[in-house]
C-alpha cells in the first residue's frame, strides 16, 4: 500500500499541475464559448500552439499512464477516490500561480475530500 499511496500523490501533483497549466494557457486565448464563428478557428489554433496548453496536455497524459500503473496494482475503487487529491494540489497551485481566490467554503470541502481519501486508503 505504501508505494501505491507514494505513485497516487505524485500523480496527482502532476495531474493537478496539468490542469492548472490548462487553465493557465486558455485564458489566454479567451472564451471560445462566446467567441465569433470566424474567430474559433484562429483561437484554436492559438491555443494548439500555447506553450501553457502544450505543457497540461502533457502532465494530463503523464497522468493518465501513472493512473494505469495504479489501475493495475490496486483496486478502482480505492485508487479514483485517492486521485480526489487532485483537488488540494489544484486550489494550491490556482491560489499560487492564478492569484485565484480560495474561499473558507472551498477549503472546507478541500478538508471534507481529504477526510474522505483517508478513509478510502485505510480500508
Amino acid at each position: 500500500m505504501g508505494k501505491t499511496l507514494i505513485l497516487v500523490v505524485i500523480a496527482v501533483v502532476i495531474g493537478g499541475t496539468g490542469h492548472v497549466m490548462l487553465s493557465k494557457g486558455m485564458r489566454t486565448v479567451g472564451d471560445l464559448t462566446e467567441a465569433p464563428a470566424t474567430r474559433v478557428g484562429g483561437m484554436v489554433a492559438a491555443a494548439l500552439s500555447n506553450p501553457w496548453l502544450v505543457l497540461g496536455v502533457a502532465l494530463q497524459a503523464t497522468f493518465f499512464a501513472m493512473y494505469l500503473t495504479l489501475l493495475s496494482r490496486a483496486d478502482v475503487s480505492q485508487v479514483l477516490p485517492m486521485t480526489a487529491l487532485d483537488y488540494v494540489v489544484v486550489a494550491l497551485l490556482a491560489r499560487l500561480l492564478l492569484a485565484e481566490v480560495i474561499t473558507p467554503a472551498r477549503w472546507g470541502g478541500i478538508a471534507l475530500i481529504i477526510v474522505g481519501v483517508l478513509l478510502v486508503s485505510r480500508t
